[in-house]
């Protein structure tokens, strides 16, 4: 799409005025004889145009009745758009989305992950909002850098966020303190110590459980956590080289801790390598587990009075580690090309649903952004709305959000987004298993790991 097709879209739907307009093509070198008939073939079109527009919003499976209840809000305030929704389960919807894209399903709006927006964004199917959407370009500077990372693809913002989380340690100081221990451990060498004490004082058989399934998504996200704690805690280097697979690196390290705590000290569940996110919930909950590395609004479940008699006990601390650092990742409201390819008054009716759903004016956010993170207790991408009274309130209910802030300053964006990380994903979490089975060394699961991504990054 060129520039001045760019700066067409952004006239028709209202996002510049005329002046604006002929200022802004004169500065892309247009003569104003060429502004003038284009300014005229708009006006003709505007005419024609204004009709009722018919959107489709694809997303998974969370939180069905608070989003429709926020679509109908929507079309209240919009009766000139309506938006037709659907949803499918977080587990299968980067497949059925591929599916979507490639049958050409009619999708304007979807939820979409920093996992999957290289791939999605390469292959055309997302556009990039700011080209499309110039209020987006004002948000940048009040992301935390790892939601603006996530959703950055060739230097182009594509989403605005719905959901950004970190993937936070979380104990219970009721275990610590039966123990006798003082606090969270700060190093991986001084959880082992804890857990050992936490072990031999019949608090708790395994006290570390971690979310290892190989069909969760998830589990990559912990063990990157994990690595991305520790000194030179990095996948790749700049350039997209491995060099996880080095001696002692920081990947081997974490491989070696795991291996070690679940076949030496026998202070990891054997469980956790079957376990998904609920299950893990479920034991922590249950005061069989101390320790664990879940996304931080699990706190809020584990806090919950309602659900849980153990609710109070359980806190946040930096992850173990000399950088303390983490996964940051973002979920994200995009624009399909399909919605682009619509014209000027489908563009128009997403631009005032993305304003709406995830957006802010001045220092103003939008209902929907601030009703997820009150009512819901999801993190947010913004780092303005820690100021929000109602929101910090809300959050420390349930949990400090000072420590919610640090963690998300000191989280990072997964190494390796590229197009085909996913593939190399799903690839790593079997040869990761491997590894802490036993049944391959840590040294050859890496080189396999490295391997195919190589293989993948040829191709």
């Amino acid at each position: 799409m060129s520039d001045l097709d760019v700066l067409v879209n952004a006239l028709n739907a209202g996002r510049v005025s005329r002046r604006e307009f002929v200022s802004r093509g004169i500065a892309l070198g247009l003569s104003t004889t060429v502004l003038g008939s284009v300014l005229a073939a708009c006006a003709q079109t505007a005419q024609k145009s204004g009709g009722p527009v018919d959107l489709t919003f694809v997303t998974w499976s969370y939180g069905i009745d608070t989003i429709k209840s926020n679509i109908a809000k929507f079309e209240a305030q919009n009766p000139n758009t309506t938006v037709a929704f659907q949803d499918f389960s977080w587990l299968n919807y980067h497949d059925t989305m591929v599916t979507r894209f490639v049958g050409k399903t009619p999708t304007d709006l979807a939820y979409s992950s920093d996992h999957w927006l290289q791939e999605w964004a390469a292959a055309g199917w997302l556009a990039p909002l700011e080209d499309h959407f110039s209020q987006v370009r004002s948000y940048r500077a009040d992301y935390f850098p790892y939601v603006t990372s996530g959703m950055t693809y060739n230097g182009k913002v594509y989403g605005i966020p719905y959901y950004a989380d970190t993937w936070a340690f979380l104990y219970n100081a009721d275990h610590l303190q039966r123990a006798g221990l003082s606090g969270p451990p700060a190093t991986w060498d001084e959880l082992t110590e804890q857990a050992k004490t936490i072990k031999s004082k019949g608090i708790a058989n395994y006290p570390v459980i971690l979310l290892f399934a190989q069909d969760d998504p998830g589990s990559i996200e912990v063990w990157t956590s994990m690595v991305f704690s520790r000194t030179d805690g990095h996948l790749f280097d700049s350039s997209f080289h491995p060099v996880f697979n080095q001696p002692g690196s920081a990947a081997a390290k974490t491989i070696d801790w795991i291996s070690g705590s679940l076949r030496d000290t026998k202070i990891l569940d054997p469980a956790s390598l079957q376990s998904q996110e609920i299950p893990v919930v479920k034991g922590m909950e249950s005061g069989a587990h101390t320790f664990t590395i879940l996304e931080t609004y699990n706190q809020a479940e584990l806090n919950n009075p309602g659900v849980n008699k153990l609710a109070g006990n359980f806190k946040m601390a930096p992850m173990p580690g000399e950088t303390q650092g983490t996964v940051g990742y973002v979920r994200f409201y995009a624009a399909t090309g399909q919605l682009i390819n619509r014209g000027a008054d489908a563009v128009g009716a997403a631009g005032k649903f993305l304003e709406y759903f995830g957006g802010k004016t001045g220092d103003q956010f939008s209902p929907v952004v601030k009703r997820w993170a009150v009512e819901n207790g999801l993190g947010f991408g913004w780092k303005s709305l820690w100021n929000d009274a109602e929101v910090k309130t809300a959050f420390n209910k349930w949990g400090d959000s000072a420590m919610l802030q640090k963690n998300q300053e000191l989280a990072r964006a997964k190494d390796g987004l590229t197009k085909f990380y996913p593939s190399w994903d799903v690839f790593s979490r079997t040869e990761l298993q491997k590894a802490y089975l036993g049944q391959v060394s840590t040294q050859d699961a890496l080189k396999a790991m490295a391997d195919k991504w190589n293989e993948l990054q040829k191709a």
